[in-house]
């Protein structure tokens, strides 16, 4: 059970840094007006999403695993 513990801590460690970058890098688009920079933060935000979506799944197969 150790073994899954620190597996969840990992991903939950992972979620937390994916959504503090997502943020970033929303705040980023938001505040800028340079072309090049909002397609370089579109392409961050998308890269984050599918690593967050990755993420989540991983942790509920995790929970499936733990059973209840």
């Amino acid at each position: 059970m150790g073994k899954q513990t620190s597996r969840a801590q990992r991903l939950r460690l992972g979620l937390e840094e994916t959504t503090r970058a997502l943020a970033a890098a929303r705040a980023g688009f938001d505040e800028t007006a340079d072309r090049d920079l909002l397609e370089y933060y579109l392409y961050e935000i998308s890269a984050l999403r599918a690593k967050h979506t990755y993420l989540l799944r991983q942790m509920k197969n995790l929970e499936k695993e733990e059973g209840p």
